[in-house]
């Protein structure tokens, strides 16, 4: 069986892997191949006062009339440029959802690229590349079809595991070396069960996680009958009266930070029709979200607290789900899970070669072996000796 799905599904573990391990540096890769867009621009006039999200917001708006906002993300860092999600505006070249980056200090609109094309041009190459990672670029069927490879993948590692568990001492002490003066074949072999045994707990979770992301709904559904699994809360709607003016952004995130003192706002989204609250996400020192394990939705008038998905307030299902996520990508543990989880991703591609090489380099062998055992079987017996006569 391990044998049979590495060639069966060798390219496929190989190519979902090398893609999930450069979706784990994301958003670095993304700097890299798009500097135009990350990097603040170095001769940008200085704005009148610092930027917040407020003023962000109007710029988009008015100045550069780009559309209409959906999600806000500021700088986490020194550096870092302000990025807006927007439903572009019917003036624009571009259509549908687009991405806007901003210069922290001029306010200038450093470009725009889309959220729906799909390419390898360096705009859109980490998009596309997560979505074949997610659902090879068919949507939900494709999503399926990971969803089972990915449940292929796992069966892989453990029957592999189980294929090179050592059955004696000594073998515990050989399980992890190379025999590097040995011929290829052998360093290959080696190579391949030493990778496999270093990294199999590390792929096992990712590959298990991965599986459960693809049919998360069901999931849910069966944690929700174990431990209570709240849905996203549903706001109501409230006209503003004559008398009443939204908060701006800025007083708004205040508000979030007061309620939050030792988080920072890593994301805003704003509600369509404007007054069913402002969602929050915040980040603290140790979350294991990228974007911070806090959400906070505020009354866009008064800046109420509406509700919260937090540490306090999740169930124990809530934050098994909670979890799944940064389990997955390696950023539950730090910078170490990111590295785990990138060698995780980078390891079939060595298991599948090594794999691949060893298999057919060991094809003469074993069809040999298979002829000589059938020519046994069909020899005939030698005849039985009779007892020995005196002379």
């Amino acid at each position: 069986m391990h044998r049979w799905l590495g060639i069966a599904l060798g390219l496929w573990f190989a190519l979902v892997g090398l893609t999930g391990a450069l979706l784990v540096w994301r958003d670095e890769v993304d700097a890299w191949l798009n500097p135009q867009l990350f990097g603040p621009h170095p001769a940008g006039a200085a704005a009148a006062g610092p930027l917040d999200a407020g003023r962000v917001a109007g710029l988009a708006r008015d100045t550069h009339r780009l559309g209409r906002i959906e999600r806000i993300r500021p700088p986490a860092q020194a550096g870092d440029v302000w990025r807006l999600q927007l439903r572009a505006s019917p003036s624009r070249v571009e259509s549908g959802r687009i991405e806007a980056f901003i210069d922290p200090a001029s306010g200038a609109l450093l470009g725009v690229r889309s959220l729906e094309a799909l390419s390898l041009a360096p705009p859109h190459a980490m998009r596309t590349l997560y979505e074949f990672h997610r659902n090879i670029l068919l949507g939900e069927p494709g999503s399926n079809f990971v969803g089972i490879a990915g449940c292929l993948l796992l069966t892989s590692a453990v029957t592999g595991a189980v294929v090179a568990w050592p059955r004696s001492r000594a073998r515990w002490r050989r399980l992890l070396a190379v025999s590097w003066r040995a011929n290829t074949t052998r360093v290959l072999f080696d190579l391949h069960r030493s990778a496999g045994a270093l990294i199999v707990l590390v792929l096992l979770l990712t590959t298990l996680t991965g599986a459960t992301l693809v049919w998360v709904n069901y999931v849910r559904d069966i944690v929700g009958r174990l431990s209570r699994v709240d849905p996203i809360p549903v706001l109501p709607f409230r006209t503003a009266s004559e008398h009443e003016e939204p908060l701006t952004l800025a007083a708004l995130a205040a508000r979030a930070q007061a309620v939050f003192p030792r988080h920072r706002v890593a994301e805003i989204r704003l509600s369509e029709r404007g007054l069913t609250g402002v969602l929050f996400q915040l980040r603290a020192e140790g979350d294991v979200h990228a974007l911070g394990d806090t959400i906070a939705w505020l009354h866009p008038v008064s800046g109420e607290l509406l509700a919260e998905r937090s540490s306090r307030t999740r169930s124990a299902g809530e934050a098994f789900m909670h979890w799944l996520l940064p389990l997955h990508v390696g950023s539950a543990f730090g910078t170490t899970g990111l590295v785990l989880m990138c060698a995780a991703g980078l390891a079939p591609m060595l298991l599948v070669g090594t794999g691949l090489w060893v298999w057919w380099r060991k094809r003469p062998g074993e069809r040999l072996a298979r002829e000589r055992a059938a020519a046994r079987q069909r020899r005939p017996p030698a005849a039985a000796a009779g007892p020995e006569l005196p002379p």
